[in-house]
């Protein structure tokens, strides 16, 4: 078959992206480029459920890269027949720009002037890139888990598969481009497999399968629930807690796993002995359990730092998010220095569409959580041990941040108290993937959702 002429509007933008080849080009080089395509000409989809007015469906934009075709697969799409040196002026300067290089992608859309609807991506394994380039103010992405992102001239990533939109703004332009991976990436035939990588498209492939990178991302059916609940008894009388001087144990995995599951156990046997207390908690019990413990120091030679119990709490983030982020964290902020806390779930901390807000994470910090500890994502295996007063860093936490995620995480510490009465922790992780332990079924069908791509 021919390659489709460019179309004569399209003309002066595929010749200027021809001129730019072999360089690393900049935000204002492709803004140049694609500023050549005027207003009236810009290419038109279809997309009811994501255009600005339900009633008229038509907005301008085009997709470049792969598309979904009737035959199950994915055919090279008719932007990038049509304009393959703009697609590729496009895949160069994600090289050059973009934060995450281990980042891949097989389609890129690009929306001009216009604000997308609230919606859920179709045909998006989830993990997706955006930016904003133009004169403009505002145009925002609002996100269901992550908030808002502030995408004016610079690349930030979120899931397409979580509500998403974008939100209004002024000024002469705005291009938006989002680099996503189509589910049928893996179906191609080898000469469109060929002309994706030609094109500098990074997610291609003819395998049929999810390669390692892409099987994280997969909506993978739930573990079932009693399979699970024979797993994790079993695994919990093979791998007790640690027990021991300071010894902290804490073990988690949220909902798309079994329908949760989680436990916080802690030294109770002044010799060093096996005695520790395990606090089960309610599995399909969302938000954060919580575990508030008084160091015990050795009263004598041969003695080993245990814990006391001052109290157990539920704060249900998911069911009234601001009024339990107000009392979560009220509450670390009335604890006495140097009291141990530990945390886990047994869902999921947050609802899909009202992420955690600041308080919950400077509340955290509070207790030793790391700076890099920003997100608690939707169904996201999460745990925590650390103290009041402890510097950010010196307590530890485990969190999977994958969607439906299956891991069962583990974190085994020890607390010591010097001669001050200052504390220290040492810690270990380890996880278990369940659906390696339990199997899994094939990806169900997706469910029909809102819309494409952002």
């Amino acid at each position: 078959m021919a390659k489709p002429e460019t179309p004569e509007h399209l003309e002066a933008a595929e010749k200027a992206a021809k001129a730019l080849a072999g360089k690393a080009p900049r935000h204002a080089d492709v803004l140049r480029v694609f500023r050549l395509i005027k207003a009236a000409d810009w290419p038109t989809q279809t997309r009811p459920n994501v255009a600005p007015n339900a009633s008229s469906p038509e907005v301008t934009g085009m997709v470049l890269g792969l598309s979904p075709n009737r035959q199950g697969g994915c055919s090279i799409a008719q932007g990038s027949k049509q304009c393959p040196h703009l697609t590729k002026l496009v895949t160069s300067w994600v090289r050059a720009t973009l934060p995450d290089d281990k980042f891949r992608y097989g389609s890129i859309q690009v929306n001009y002037n216009y604000r997308a609807r609230k919606h859920i991506d179709q045909n998006n394994l989830g993990p997706s890139f955006i930016i904003s380039l133009g004169t403009h103010e505002g145009g925002k992405l609002w996100t269901g888990d992550r908030g808002v992102l502030d995408c004016k001239d610079k690349w930030c990533l979120f899931d397409g598969n979580t509500e998403h939109a974008t939100e209004p703004y002024e000024g002469r332009d705005r291009f938006s481009f989002i680099l996503f991976t189509p589910d049928r990436y893996n179906r191609l035939t080898r000469d469109i497999c060929k002309t994706a990588r030609g094109l500098g498209l990074t997610a291609c492939s003819t395998a049929g399968v999810d390669d390692a990178y892409f099987s994280n991302y997969r909506d993978l059916a739930p573990v079932d629930e009693d399979d699970h609940v024979a797993f994790t008894e079993k695994h919990h009388e093979e791998n007790p807690p640690k027990f021991g001087d300071g010894a902290l144990s804490v073990e988690t995995n949220g909902y798309a796993a079994g329908r949760g599951w989680g436990w916080i156990a802690w030294q109770t046997g002044k010799t060093g002995s096996d005695e520790v207390h395990t606090e089960h908690f309610k599995k399909n019990a969302t938000g954060i359990h919580v575990v508030e413990l008084d160091v015990v120091r050795p009263a004598k030679s041969g003695h080993v730092v245990t814990f006391r119990a001052r109290g157990v709490h539920r704060f249900n983030l998911y069911q009234d998010t601001a009024a339990e982020t107000a009392r979560f964290s009220n509450w670390v902020k009335q604890l006495p220095a140097n009291v141990v806390v530990g945390c886990c779930i047994t869902d999921t901390a947050m609802a899909k569409t009202r992420p955690l807000g600041a308080p919950v994470y400077e509340a955290f910090r509070a207790l030793g959580a790391s700076e890099k500890l920003t997100l608690i994502g939707y169904r996201e295996p999460f745990c925590f041990l650390g103290w009041k007063g402890a510097t950010p860093g010196e307590g530890c936490y485990a969190l999977d941040a994958k969607k439906q995620s299956k891991q069962l995480l583990r974190l085994d510490a020890s607390v010591s108290v010097d001669a001050k009465g200052g504390l220290a922790m040492t810690w270990a992780t380890s996880q278990v993937k369940l659906l390696d332990k339990l199997g899994g079924g094939e990806p169900p069908a997706k469910k029909a959702k809102t819309g494409e791509t952002a």
